[in-house]
């Protein structure tokens, strides 16, 4: 069913841009000269975990509808897996 495919696509890239807009939202608070504290370093590093996950199922899911990345991506993509799964619940556990 294309319509399905094509739906899961379009909620993978929309998480990832959403992930995008939210890690980098909390970079320019950080970069803002602002008082920091523990809370949004915390918030930070789970911004950036986002942003490796969601890119992660974007790309898991075109590779399962066919698409053949670049040896480069595929490495990239089994480095950032072995991070998430070394993080896992490490912020929130």
């Amino acid at each position: 069913m294309p319509e399905d495919r094509d739906h899961a696509l379009l909620t993978r890239f929309w998480a990832l841009h959403a992930a995008v807009i939210r890690r980098d939202g909390i970079e320019a608070r950080l970069r803002s000269g602002l008082p920091m504290d523990q809370d949004l370093l915390d918030r930070s590093l789970a911004a950036a975990e986002g942003v490796l996950a969601a890119r992660a199922a974007l790309y898991r899911h075109l590779m399962e509808s066919g698409w053949t990345p670049p040896d480069a991506l595929v490495k990239d993509l089994v480095y950032d897996e072995i991070v998430l799964s070394e993080t896992d619940g490490a912020l929130h556990g």
